[in-house]
């Protein structure tokens, strides 16, 4: 009996190397370019070989040249050195501070969502009150009442942060909570926490990453804003926001001094955006 061979055809996009290549270009440029940046961040002591708050006024406005990639400011510090810092301080607060909400958000939203009533009717109440205030003049108000500082910037925008990150949570247990292995864990005498560690948790982070990564830009662009306004991170350290204002009233004198910072928090703010949606959109065809 003749038997013909079936030929052999190849799927694309399947495995490994077919997820690689369905991959957007826009998205591999901002993995390239966060890649670069966070061997800076890391390495940044070896890499930069100046002080970043070290003032030399014989190196006042010194043109782009090897030893200083981008020039010296009005005070001759060397601008790429303290552009490297700046990124290493913002990206270094808003992961702390992404974190600490996350973590205090999730808590919050998956109890009040689990217990419910007198819980969940006190945590709505708060945040609905949190809420009717706009961001930016909430952490505004708690910063003014506390004093511009590394510290208080921080406390300003976890109270500002944690809300987003408990209602999602929050919607997330009021569903999940409803499924029937939930609910069989429960009959069969698990404690609350035992069932929201094992059974509501795995279901929650992973909506959570996605938004832990895009608030992240946003997060670095609020602590440049209230810098920039002189509420946030304090001189000399650096920082991208003050580089900004430091630089407007030197726009005429040399313009590099606003160039390089404003391009690079764009490009970082740009790059977790993407990166954000990327992740988020994935996840939401996995779910």
């Amino acid at each position: 009996m003749r038997t013909e061979k079936i030929p052999f055809r190849k799927v694309e996009g399947t495995g490994f190397a077919g997820k690689l290549k369905n991959l957007r270009i826009s998205v591999w440029l901002c993995v390239l370019f966060m890649t670069v940046l966070a061997a800076l961040i890391i390495f940044a002591d070896p890499i930069t070989a100046h002080d970043p708050t070290e003032v030399d006024l014989s190196l006042k406005f010194h043109k782009a040249c090897t030893a200083y990639p981008f020039g010296c400011d009005d005070y001759g510090r060397c601008v790429f050195c303290r552009c490297v810092f700046a990124v290493r301080n913002s990206v270094g607060i808003a992961f702390t501070i992404e974190l600490a909400a996350v973590l205090i958000g999730s808590l919050f939203g998956m109890t009040a969502a689990y217990f419910g009533r007198i819980a969940d009717q006190l945590f709505t109440t708060i945040c609905s009150a949190l809420m009717s205030f706009p961001n930016v003049i909430l952490a505004m108000l708690i910063i003014a009442l506390l004093g511009p500082s590394t510290r208080n910037i921080i406390v300003a925008m976890l109270i500002v942060d944690w809300i987003w990150y408990a209602r999602i949570t929050r919607s997330l247990t009021l569903s999940l909570k409803e499924r029937k292995y939930v609910q069989a864990a429960r009959m069969n005498g698990a404690s609350a926490a035992t069932v929201l560690r094992r059974h509501l948790a795995p279901g929650i982070i992973p909506q959570l990453i996605g938004q832990f990564t895009l608030n992240l830009g946003n997060v670095i662009l609020g602590i440049a804003g209230l810098s920039f306004l002189g509420l946030g991170i304090q001189r000399p350290t650096p920082e991208l926001g003050i580089m900004i204002s430091d630089a407007c009233s030197l726009i005429r004198t040399d313009f590099s001094l606003l160039l390089w910072p404003g391009m690079i928090l764009f490009l970082v703010v740009l790059g977790f955006n993407v990166i954000g949606e990327f992740v988020s959109e994935r996840l939401r065809r996995q779910g």
